[in-house]
């Protein structure tokens, strides 16, 4: 009998099951120092206190960054319907920034959503966090003008306490990534 009083215990404390990875002792994010697109300091204060989507990427990638923005554009639409809205934001961070000027990457994210948060800074200082968030990228200085940079197509999610919580695998889909959201939340705030 106590093991079946018991066992909703064990069941809402599993890690949950998500495209991607859900880490069971979410990582904690070091110090940093970006830019974002109105030339402010962007730090890891400011991934505290809500939920955060980060994707790497450029405005200049083409069809895979957009679908992704497309994406994630129609899960904020989706979750700010919801009674218990979570406070969320979705950060680009470039890995662009000869390129991506801070008006370029403002210009380029406003035709997804106006809440959307670009970042920058130099190119070392940007490639360590995208290490640090198993996010690398590599840009083809043979490429000449076309700049080919291979990056990562995955979406990291940073808990409230600035930890990276998941690293969510394409090919993105909005209701997936609202369903995969939820199931993480709701285990996060069990198993504090």
């Amino acid at each position: 009998m106590w093991v079946g009083s018991q066992s909703s215990w064990f069941i809402d404390r599993a890690t949950p099951i998500a495209n991607g990875l859900v880490f069971e002792n979410p990582r904690p994010i070091s110090t940093f120092r970006l830019i974002d697109f109105d030339r402010g300091t962007f730090s890891v204060n400011q991934l505290k206190g809500r939920w955060s989507f980060i994707y790497f990427g450029y405005s200049t990638c083409g069809h895979v960054c957009t679908e992704t923005l497309t994406e994630l554009k129609r899960l904020i639409l989706a979750l700010s319907s919801q009674d218990n809205a979570q406070p969320i934001q979705v950060v680009f961070v470039t890995v662009d920034p000869g390129r991506d000027s801070a008006i370029r990457l403002k210009t380029y994210l406003r035709e997804f959503d106006s809440t959307f948060i670009g970042i920058t800074g130099d190119i070392n200082t940007l490639a360590i966090f995208a290490a640090e968030l198993a996010a690398p990228f590599t840009l083809d200085p043979d490429a000449g003008e076309s700049n080919a940079i291979d990056h990562s197509n995955s979406i990291m999610l940073i808990n409230p306490s600035a930890a990276l919580q998941a690293v969510l695998a394409p090919p993105h889909d909005a209701q997936r990534l609202q369903a995969d959201f939820g199931a993480i939340v709701q285990w996060w705030q069990t198993s504090r």
